[in-house]
């Protein structure tokens, strides 16, 4: 089984602060990979791909041995998380020019997105992961702060040590500790770039309307769905969030993530309430000039 990783981006498309990319036609190129990936040459012929790979151009895709796939094009990331067949074509959509939310939702969520650039650690993280599996023992530390000191390592960049605690913390806090524990087990799986954990450790998590991490939780686990192009999970997170008045940038952002996927889901009118709400919570933001930008567009 491969377990690989690049860093990358997702699912629709937005013209940003005037910012086009001068792209004719874009290859999608293999970032991840667990399973096997292959595209067809001529009418039977299958060819399997590598991380690395650059996929030719409206090529059929084909992902097996219950696979996940991260591809990039540019700017954008496309994630694939079930076996099937896909066309390229139908992944990079009619605009692949042009750049993705990540890009717009700025140095704010950078924390949410952060991505290892060494492929030895990736491995590593997924080796781990699998080394642990049901002989993993945790003891309990009665003086530690799980979540604080995760924190700060996470921010440090020892990302592999602040997994470790937040896991710890998983284990043995309760309530919103526990919750937030394992959110941020997730965003440190995902630094180290094991992505299909992360996602499964993201995803796995209930946050109650109360819990501090609600707003960060909400923006990163609708990135995800929307890059897997799961729109009804993302409109599931959001909505959750949305219903209870929120304001500040991460509703902002929330705001413009459900743009981003009622577009994609054919409701023109529901995306341009979406992208008006994220203007009113402010139009001198970054977020707030993306959505007034896509509003005139």
């Amino acid at each position: 089984m491969n377990s690989r990783f690049f860093p990358v981006f997702t699912g629709l498309v937005l013209l940003f602060c005037s910012v086009v990319f001068q792209i004719s036609a874009q290859n999608l190129n293999v970032d991840y990979l667990d399973g096997t990936l292959e595209y067809r040459d001529g009418r039977d012929t299958w060819l399997e791909l590598d991380i690395g790979d650059a996929i030719p151009e409206n090529r059929t895709i084909r992902l097996s041995g219950r696979g996940f796939a991260e591809l990039s094009a540019g700017s954008r990331k496309i994630t694939l998380t079930r076996d099937g067949v896909y066309e390229t074509a139908d992944l990079l959509g009619e605009e692949p020019e042009k750049a993705g939310f990540r890009q717009v939702l700025g140095s704010k969520f950078s924390s949410l997105f952060k991505r290892s650039d060494n492929t030895q650690n990736t491995a590593a993280a997924v080796r781990g992961a699998e080394a642990e599996g049901d002989d993993f023992i945790s003891w309990e530390d009665d003086s530690a702060d799980y979540l604080k000191d995760g924190i700060d390592l996470f921010n440090e960049g020892d990302y592999a040590a602040a997994k470790d605690l937040f896991e710890e913390g998983s284990l043995w806090e309760t309530g919103a500790v526990q919750r937030e524990c394992t959110f941020r087990m997730g965003l440190s799986e995902q630094a180290l770039g094991d992505l299909r954990n992360g996602r499964d450790t993201l995803t796995s998590v209930t946050p109650e309307p109360d819990d501090p991490f609600l707003d960060e939780y909400t923006v990163a686990v609708a990135a995800l769905y929307l890059e897997s192009m799961e729109y009804r999970k993302a409109d599931e997170v959001l909505n959750r969030y949305l219903t209870g008045n929120p304001s500040g940038e991460a509703a902002q952002a929330a705001w413009l993530l459900s743009a981003y996927s009622l577009q994609a889901q054919g409701d023109g009118a529901g995306s341009r309430r979406s992208l008006h709400k994220a203007v009113d919570l402010g139009s001198n933001t970054e977020i707030g000039r993306a959505a007034a930008g896509m509003l005139d567009g």
